[in-house]
């Protein structure tokens, strides 16, 4: 199984996890220089009640423990959902080398959906960005979480 692979189940397997708890089904990971997962996390925002619970803002502060540094040099993270602005300001705060996320997210995704590469390079000139290929598990789990909130309502 290639690394990317790998990582993804790992992501999906954590977004999986929000969506149990009722939290919108993002997952990240935070990966070292040598391929390592460093770091894991979720969304919790409706569970903490606290609007920066985002899975890519744990996985920081939890690569940051784990380093105990705040700089991520290095580093990758890899995210089931285009990162936000805020997620993707404190992606690059952290000097993460890359980012690597499957399915774009119009509403509120900052990478391909807000700003165009050259505006991306310009802001986060180190910083690099892929869009991988998703498996359609992300967008299934998306399309689940919102039809179940709708019906709720």
């Amino acid at each position: 199984m290639k690394e990317l692979e790998y990582y993804q189940k790992i992501v999906l397997a954590l977004a999986q996890k929000a969506f149990q708890k009722k939290e919108i089904p993002v997952g990240a990971i935070v990966v070292d220089k040598t391929g390592q997962i460093i770091s894991r996390g979720y969304n919790l925002s409706h569970t903490k009640k606290d609007a920066i619970e985002h899975a890519e803002i744990r996985a920081l502060k939890a690569a940051f423990k784990t380093t105990g540094d705040w700089r991520l040099d290095g580093c990758k993270l890899i995210v089931n959902l285009e990162p936000c602005l805020m997620c993707l300001g404190a992606i690059a705060n952290a000097r993460v080398q890359e980012v690597a996320y499957y399915l774009p997210d119009p509403q509120f995704g900052s990478v391909e959906s807000r700003f165009t590469k050259k505006q991306l390079a310009k802001l986060f000139p180190r910083l690099i960005i892929n869009k991988e290929t998703d498996t359609g598990e992300t967008k299934i789990l998306l399309q689940a979480f919102f039809k179940k909130l709708r019906t709720k309502n």
